[in-house]
């Protein structure tokens, strides 16, 4: 796998942006944890999270940096769009 930060960043935004349609086009966070609607989210960055360990570990400083950099971005999108306060 090369490492890449254009890379990372792609791979980064998988998991939010599953996450993303999953809550929107499904009904499972209703299912799931309907006092939670967050927990989709959650989820999707902590897969993120792991992925970054095992990156960093491995060397591959850019493409973690990159999923990190996706990550950020889509809990900024998420906060942003929810209008949740801080």
């Amino acid at each position: 796998m090369k490492n890449n930060l254009g890379l990372g960043i792609l791979m980064g935004a998988i998991a939010p942006l599953i996450a993303y349609l999953l809550a929107t086009y499904t009904a499972l966070t209703d299912k799931l944890a309907p006092e939670k609607p967050m927990l989709v989210y959650v989820i999707a960055v902590f897969i993120n999270f792991v992925a970054l360990r095992f990156l960093f570990k491995r060397e591959q400083d850019a493409l973690a940096k990159g999923i990190l950099v996706a990550t950020f971005a889509a809990s900024i999108l998420y906060i942003l769009t929810q209008r949740l306060s801080i």
